[in-house]
């Protein structure tokens, strides 16, 4: 099922049933907005783990948002961050966000396979949220794992959903918030929810 309310959608698997929707499994919240529009307990932004300064889209606007809070982030972490593992900063305050989760999904090999891109977002998305879990966070923002741009939409759209099937058992009470900030990937998010048999 999915609750539509102005700009964003809730998404239940139907399968699902109404009772174990009400054990509360992770919710899928899609926003048609930035990632740094709302606050958050914490926030997932793509790199390439190979080297420091090598971040996705996201992430380079997180640190021109927030330089200085991105270089005590940078300080913070161990390279090289292996591919398809993910990393986690707790920032010191001044940014909307507890946590910052860094997923090594990128990567500038130019023979990289799209499976196997798909299978780094999957593995580091789902470590972020595992470990989210565990530090007890109940909000996380993340963009589509579009892996630079191997990825597309739906594909992209298709990790997420197997993410929420991987830790739906563990992560009561959680929501993910999924930010589309381009109206019409948004609109084609809304879409492909619907063919996969979600309730719009």
């Amino acid at each position: 099922m999915i609750r539509i309310n102005r700009n964003y959608l809730y998404i239940y698997p139907l399968e699902l049933g109404k009772e174990l929707r009400n054990i509360a499994p992770m919710k899928l919240k899609i926003n048609n907005e930035s990632l740094f529009d709302r606050t958050s307990d914490a926030v997932i932004l793509t790199i390439d783990g190979a080297s420091k300064g090598m971040a996705g889209k996201a992430a380079r606007t997180f640190g021109e948002l927030y330089p200085e809070i991105w270089q005590f982030i940078e300080s913070q972490v161990q390279y090289p961050v292996t591919a398809g593992s993910c990393t986690s900063v707790l920032v010191p305050g001044g940014v909307p966000f507890k946590v910052v989760f860094l997923a090594a999904t990128l990567t500038h090999l130019p023979d990289m396979k799209n499976t196997s891109q798909k299978s780094l977002s999957l593995r580091a998305f789902t470590m972020a949220i595992r470990d989210a879990n565990v530090r007890g966070l109940k909000t996380i923002r993340c963009s589509l794992p579009i892996g630079g741009w191997r990825i597309d939409p739906f594909n992209a759209f298709m990790i997420l959903s197997q993410i929420l099937e991987k830790t739906y058992s563990s992560t009561k009470d959680m929501e993910l918030q999924l930010c589309v900030l381009e109206v019409d990937v948004f609109e084609s998010v809304r879409r492909f929810a619907a063919n996969l048999g979600y309730e719009v």
